[in-house]
C-alpha cells in the first residue's frame, strides 16, 4: 500500500513538472538568420523612445527547416551577457519558460513562406533600461511552442551587439508647467483667503 502511493506521487510529481516546464533552448535549431541594427546617429548605440532598431531576418534552407511546423515568428530584443551580471531578473536559462534573456517583443506576426525577406523597424520603447542588447527571433508552432529560433550575434553572445541608453533626467517644459501651475494655485489660494477676509469684514462693520 505505502509503495503505491510512492509510486502514485513519483509519477503526479513528474507529470506536474512536465506540465510547467518549457522547451530547453540547447534543443532548438538554430534555422534563422537575423540582421539587427541600430538607426542612431551615434554608432551601436541608440536612445530609448527616439531610435529605431532594424530587424531583418529569413530561413536558412541550408539548415533543412521543417517548414511545415512554422506558424508564426516572434522576434525579441536581449539582454547581453554584460547586462546580466548581478542582475537575477535578466537571468538565462535554457528552460525556456524561465528564461529572462529576452524581454522585449519587438513583433510577433504569421511566418510567410512567400517572403524570404523580413524586416521590421522598431522604435526602442520608452522604458526599456540601459543595457547592451542583441536580437533573437524564435518560429513557434501551431500551440505557440518555440520549434526554431536565429538571433543577430554568435553562440558566445558577444558579437553585433548594440547598447540603448535609456531616457534620463526630468523635462524642462514639464517642470516649468509645474512650476508656473504650482505658483499659480498659491497666488489663487492666497487670494481666495484675502477676499474671504475682506468679506467677513464688512459683514461685520454692517452690523
Amino acid at each position: 500500500m505505502g509503495i503505491s502511493i510512492f509510486v502514485s506521487c513519483v509519477v503526479i510529481s513528474c507529470l506536474v513538472a512536465s506540465a510547467t516546464a518549457g522547451v530547453e533552448f540547447s534543443t532548438l535549431p538554430r534555422t534563422l538568420g537575423v540582421i539587427a541594427t541600430i538607426n542612431s546617429s551615434t554608432p551601436n548605440v541608440g536612445m530609448a523612445g527616439i531610435d529605431k532598431v532594424l530587424v531583418t531576418w529569413w530561413v536558412n534552407q541550408s539548415s533543412s527547416p521543417v517548414v511545415s511546423e512554422y506558424k508564426t515568428v516572434q522576434v525579441k530584443l536581449c539582454f547581453a551577457p554584460d547586462s546580466q551580471v548581478d542582475r537575477s531578473w535578466r537571468k538565462t536559462n535554457n528552460d525556456l519558460k524561465k528564461d529572462k534573456t529576452c524581454q522585449f517583443v519587438i513583433t510577433k506576426q504569421p511566418y510567410d513562406s512567400n517572403v524570404q525577406n523580413n524586416t521590421v523597424a522598431w522604435t526602442v520603447e520608452r522604458d526599456v533600461p540601459t543595457a547592451i542588447y542583441f536580437v533573437r527571433a524564435y518560429i513557434l508552432d501551431a500551440s505557440g511552442i518555440q520549434v526554431a529560433y536565429g538571433q543577430s550575434t554568435n553562440m558566445a553572445k558577444t558579437a553585433n551587439l548594440f547598447k540603448i541608453q535609456s531616457i534620463s533626467g526630468r523635462n524642462v517644459s514639464l517642470d516649468i508647467a509645474s512650476a508656473a501651475f504650482s505658483a499659480f494655485s498659491v497666488v489663487s489660494l492666497f487670494g481666495f483667503f484675502i477676499a474671504e477676509k475682506m468679506s467677513a469684514r464688512k459683514a461685520s462693520q454692517k452690523r
